[in-house]
């Protein structure tokens, strides 16, 4: 769990809010590589053949990737591989192309071996060793040249070093290309780790299932190590993730509370909550873990777009104002609660009951200044 401090709030003096850089880690489910059918796939070109896709939620925009993780990594012939990510604005930056791919033949012959390979801009051994079957280990970022690298004007993936990638907060994807056929394989998992900035933000984050005591999914699913439990249904997303921006400060407030993480298309009905209590195990409450538990107030509906939701938005009452107009104000020093709660409606089936329909994201805590 990553601690932000509290902004601190002086009277008469201005605040003036500035960014904090912190590592972050966070990880992701895996599955098969599917393999090309009309081998070799047209280079330069999008695949247009299934490949693997899969997520994970930064909750503070990036400024810097430092290791892309394959956890359980197997594949035969490592020169059919290409891998790379896709930040949340739909910009794609490579991070292993084709290791012994010249525009003509196969490739290196040599087979990733089970286990995790760690990918890091430098310090790392060469993935490109010919015939060698290599093990899991720590290699460099791998961009290739001449013939074998990514110059596509139509489906551009950038030759970008890790330590340049870039992007805002919300989901990003990791890709694996299979290029040629009859060679299979497959992940069990991955973790994108780098640098990012909270910003102004203020949130405490907490109440991550199944970790730091707190009880795990009530249906069985995954977590998400920085969010909720997994979603369920077509387009099901790790677990939704809450953050909060902006100045505490009841003389100032421009906190804005964000939710991120659900399925990106279609929209879905969220309702941030505050409560005064916490629970340090939580409850079950749908197909999620709850850890606020007293003087629950809905402060903010909404539908998400895009995945992600934001409150207050324009015409809405700031948070202090809204708790106050709930008859929960908030007085200088004291610490709140928040958590967003969602509609799952593909939930209730894998949970056993009609009436888990719901979701929560994690729970995270505001100390608010004067």
């Amino acid at each position: 769990m990553k601690l932000r401090p509290a902004l601190s709030g002086l009277l008469g003096v201005a605040l003036c809010a500035t960014a904090t850089a912190n590592n972050f880690s966070v990880s992701g489910p895996g599955g098969p590589i599917a393999d090309c059918p009309d081998a070799p796939g047209a280079w330069n070109l999008a695949p247009t053949w299934p490949v693997l896709n899969t997520t994970v939620s930064v909750t503070n925009p990036v400024t810097s990737i430092t290791k892309v993780r394959l956890s359980g990594l197997q594949h035969t012939y490592r020169g059919d591989i290409h891998v790379f990510l896709t930040n949340p604005a739909g910009t794609r930056f490579n991070v292993v192309v084709r290791p012994g791919w010249t525009g003509v033949g196969g490739g290196n012959t040599g087979n990733y071996l089970l286990g995790a390979y760690d990918f890091v801009e430098s310090g790392g051994g060469s993935i490109d060793q010919g015939g060698i079957n290599i093990a899991p280990g720590t290699y460099n970022q791998f961009l290739n040249t001449g013939g074998g690298m990514w110059t596509s004007g139509s489906y551009p993936i950038s030759n970008t070093p890790l330590s340049g990638i870039t992007g805002p907060a919300g989901t990003w994807t990791l890709t694996i290309v299979d290029w040629w056929t009859a060679d299979l394989g497959s992940i069990t998992g991955w973790t994108l780790e780098g640098t990012d900035t909270t910003g102004t933000g203020t949130m405490v984050q907490a109440c991550f299932p199944g970790t730091g005591g707190v009880i795990g999914c009530p249906c069985g699913q995954p977590a998400n190590p920085a969010g909720g439990c997994a979603n369920f249904g077509s387009g099901a997303t790790s677990g939704a993730v809450l953050n909060a921006t902006g100045v505490p400060s009841l003389a100032a407030d421009t906190v804005v509370l964000s939710t991120t993480n659900h399925r990106p298309a279609g929209a879905i009905t969220n309702v941030f909550f505050t409560g005064s209590g916490s629970l340090s195990s939580g409850v079950p409450h749908g197909a999620g873990v709850r850890c606020v538990g007293t003087s629950l107030k809905r402060l903010y509906t909404g539908q998400t777009s895009g995945g992600s939701l934001s409150r207050p938005g324009m015409g809405d009452p700031t948070v202090s104002a809204r708790s106050a107009a709930l008859n929960v104000p908030i007085s200088a020093g004291q610490t709140r609660h928040y958590f967003n709660l969602y509609r799952d409606n593909q939930a209730a089936g894998p949970c056993g009951n009609t009436a888990s329909t719901v979701n929560v994201t994690n729970a995270g805590s505001i100390t608010w200044t004067l």
